[in-house]
């Protein structure tokens, strides 16, 4: 009787020890997807000499290269409020939003010739597989309650002109 539920204290150990590697590998996939995309960002916005964030997407052709770069890194992230300027109470802007990628001017270290733009990128997770467990085990739980969360990746742009 010792024996087997040895094997079966084993196996579950090694059942929760996969679901944890599986997961840990999925995020790790998003993670590096996402950042893959930021540098690509970045790299686009420097090549391209962007000086007013909100009016470069209004040119010809740059949304669609945008675009392009947010589909070759699989990035299917979307902004909350819809793609466009965010501006403050005086109508400032303070950031723009396009696709899930925030771009936004960093005042503190632009200066005279120099713009620096910090670029924002995503990763959502959620682990629904253990919210399905943790259901069955019959703790009260919400069913719409979800283990998750987001990870924002940052990066700066330097734009010299």
């Amino acid at each position: 009787m010792r024996d087997a539920f040895g094997g079966v204290f084993m196996m579950r150990l090694l059942l929760v020890f996969i679901v944890v590697l599986v997961a840990f590998a999925a995020i790790s996939f998003k993670y590096a997807k996402s950042f893959r995309v930021k540098n690509s960002i970045i790299d686009f916005i420097e090549q391209n000499q962007v000086m007013d964030i909100e009016h470069f997407f209004s040119l010809p052709g740059n949304s669609e290269k945008m675009n392009k770069i947010l589909a070759k890194g699989e990035y299917e992230v979307a902004c909350k409020n819809g793609n466009g300027p965010r501006k403050n109470e005086a109508n400032q802007l303070v950031s723009y939003c396009y696709n899930g990628v925030v771009m936004s001017v960093n005042e503190e270290k632009s200066h005279d010739n120099i713009i620096v733009y910090n670029v924002s990128t995503y990763v959502y997770w959620d682990v629904g597989m253990l919210n399905t467990i943790l259901l069955l085990s019959g703790k009260e739980r919400n069913s719409e309650e979800v283990i998750g969360g987001v990870w924002r990746i940052n990066g700066e742009a330097v734009v010299k002109y």
